[in-house]
């Protein structure tokens, strides 16, 4: 009944089982209940042991029919999967392409729906770029696992890049495609536009000129809106509405606005320097009120103008603001009256607070630290406590040499400067935040603690998107030189009425206007020079400044060492890479963009230097016909037109000047 050699096949065939050992467990678990069934009773136990007896040999005997039938249903199973495989590549609408592994990327295979889409044309050995250039670079990019569309024999394709088997999945997604185009033509975009300077200028002509000068402008702005198909209203003498939709939108920043830049220049040739500001808003979802769109439109507009005019915002309702423009230097506009009447609000904030926290940027320059400086003896002057937030690890030689001296004792005396941690125990929810030379928190040594404290902010760079929520008076000029100057306006218009600058404090000042405008060589203006007669009036002492910005030799060795390694990556654009196992302070790098605009066919300089472990900085400078503030801000940095920087992290020097090259080339 039974022999040896069906036991050994039976025992081969079950231990080949992925699920043999589970069953030996089942079969001792079941002896151990019975052992124990055949001690309480011997009956159970006995049936029990039949039972076993009966299952082994109904195994046994029956495992080669089981087996037989298991594979014959594996085998069904196998040719339906092996159908359905060939039904997919060879019926399906989804072509496929195989390719080679050789540097051409040749042609190795291709099903019929492929095979169609190019009629007769032998495809087998062909490279992948004879075909389509998108082809070649998608299976360029070893790690690229993402759907991309792509036009292709006047259709658009979905098309997916396998690496690992060497293929390419193309989809017809036209249809797809044209209804996505064509809702473009029924989402409705809302946008301001704004006449910069317009009645700056008209109060300089007379009635025929004025008449003369609104036609040509309103001539040139209903040509661009008739050739692009916008609706515009005006609805005073500055300002129009401007409707139009998604489409005409794209065309619009495919073009970067270009119309502006000639419609500047061409009023630039008639001397009239009109430059135009326009914010955009567009919904994120298909409802909407055309209202939040308006008022949308409306900051972005604030925006464009808060960073100087002569730029075009766009922004959708939750989105992230897009800056064409801004190429010119914005002219100044502020006027004594305004800053005495944002002093008088100044005051007012000041006197209604508990205390004061005075905060000035990370890695604190002369502007940053001149202006804190000044900014307390203004509080000192009303009474209210105040303090300094300082990070004395950050400082630069120029700065640790300026609270070096004796004049500056009396702020370690009384304890003014403060860190951090010593801040985060006195401050309360009256406490009034008070930030200088900058106004993005990021960027702020109040960072952590700005949250949940009305805030002031004093500052003269070009406002960016990112900015507190409680701001209680906000004084941005991008017409400034520095904050230093705006600050020192306040002492001007509070003459004989407060507490006057020291010699040190008036020393301090200077030097944040002096190292802002490169030693009077950029961005100044009347007001600026005004500022510096003013201070050198309260004894601020250019000797000792100079003193304070004199470099050591080794300073002198590393920018040398920084400039051997330049490069242009474009016509104008000079980009120099420092060494990445190297750490170079924020001074000598943009001494460096500096220097570098003086070589011969530089427009724009870069400086990209490892700041520490972590971090990479750019410093970026412009002779002013190149705007590097907006190449910054696609970085996550700001700055002005012709001066700004940015801080890049878990990035080598040579990652940075990559991205910084493909900024570059948008251009």
């Amino acid at each position: 009944m039974f022999n040896k050699e069906r036991l050994k096949v039976f025992f081969e065939q079950f231990h080949s089982l992925d699920i043999s050992w589970q069953i030996y467990s089942l079969v001792i678990l079941y002896t151990i209940i019975m052992l124990a069934a055949l001690m309480l009773r011997w009956e159970i136990g006995v049936m029990l042991f039949i039972l076993l007896i009966a299952v082994v040999v109904f195994f046994v005997f029956n495992y080669e029919n089981f087996i037989r039938n298991l594979s014959t249903m594996a085998s069904r199973l196998s040719q339906s999967v092996r159908g359905a495989q060939e039904d997919a590549m060879y019926r399906s609408p989804i072509g496929i392409l195989l390719y080679g592994q050789d540097s051409n990327h040749r042609i190795k295979w291709v099903n019929p729906a492929m095979q169609h889409l190019f009629g007769s044309q032998e495809l087998l050995g062909e490279p992948l770029v004879s075909i389509n250039k998108e082809f070649d670079k998608m299976v360029a990019i070893e790690s690229d696992k993402h759907w991309h569309t792509v036009p292709f024999m006047d259709r658009y394709y979905r098309v997916l890049h396998q690496t690992d088997v060497k293929a390419l999945y193309m989809i017809d997604v036209t249809d797809e495609v044209l209804i996505r185009e064509q809702k473009k033509f029924d989402q409705v975009v809302f946008g301001y536009l704004f006449l910069d300077d317009y009645n700056e200028i008209v109060e300089t002509l007379d009635d025929q000129q004025a008449t003369n000068f609104d036609s040509i402008i309103l001539n040139d702005i209903n040509e661009w809106a008739e050739s692009y198909g916008i609706f515009t209203k005006r609805i005073n003498e500055e300002k129009f509405i401007l409707l139009l939709n998604q489409y005409v939108l794209d065309k619009l920043e495919k073009d970067k606005f270009k119309f502006f830049d000639e419609m500047r220049e061409r009023n630039s040739l008639r001397n009239m320097p009109l430059s135009i500001s326009i914010g955009v808003s567009y919904p994120d979802s298909p409802s909407y009120r055309i209202d939040d769109l308006s008022d949308q439109a409306q900051l972005n507009l604030d925006l464009a103008l808060g960073r100087g005019g002569d730029q075009i915002v766009v922004r959708s309702q939750s989105g992230k603001a897009r800056f064409y423009g801004g190429k010119t230097n914005p002219t100044e506009k502020r006027t004594n009256i305004k800053s005495r009447l944002v002093f008088q609000a100044l005051r007012t904030s000041i006197q209604q607070a508990e205390q004061i926290l005075i905060s000035g940027h990370k890695t604190p320059d002369m502007d940053s630290m001149g202006s804190a400086i000044g900014i307390y003896k203004i509080v000192r002057s009303f009474g209210v406590p105040a303090h300094i937030l300082i990070n004395e690890d950050e400082f630069n030689q120029d700065i640790r040499q300026l609270l070096a001296l004796d004049q500056a004792r009396y702020l370690w005396d009384e304890d003014i400067f403060v860190n951090k941690e010593e801040a985060e125990k006195f401050t309360t929810d009256e406490t009034l935040m008070i930030l200088v030379d900058h106004h993005r928190p990021s960027l702020s040594e109040a960072e952590e603690i700005i949250n949940g404290h009305d805030v002031v902010i004093i500052d003269h760079h070009r406002r960016g998107e990112e900015f507190p929520e409680q701001t209680v008076l906000t004084y941005i000029e991008p017409y400034a030189s520095s904050t230093s100057e705006l600050i020192t306006e306040f002492f001007i218009n509070m003459r004989n009425t407060n507490e006057a600058l020291n010699k040190f404090e008036a020393t301090a000042l200077l030097a944040g206007v002096i190292v802002d405008t490169n030693n009077f060589s950029s961005r100044t203006g009347s007001r600026t020079f005004d500022v510096a007669s003013y201070l050198k009036s309260r004894g601020a002492d250019r000797v000792q400044i100079q003193r304070l910005l004199k470099e050591d030799l080794s300073n002198l060795i590393e920018r040398n060492k920084l400039i051997e390694n330049t490069k242009f990556v474009k016509e104008g654009f000079a980009v120099i890479i420092g060494p990445d196992e190297e750490v170079f302070d924020n001074i000598t790098a943009s001494q460096t963009a500096d220097v570098l605009l003086d070589v011969k066919g530089v427009e724009a300089s870069f400086v990209i230097y490892r700041r520490s472990d972590s971090v990479v900085g750019i410093s970026a400078r412009s002779l002013g016909s190149i705007n590097v503030q907006t190449i910054m801000e696609r970085l996550g940095g700001g700055g002005h037109l012709s001066n700004a920087a940015t801080q890049i992290e878990d990035k080598t020097t040579e990652e940075v000047y990559i991205q910084l090259s493909e900024e570059i080339n948008k251009e």
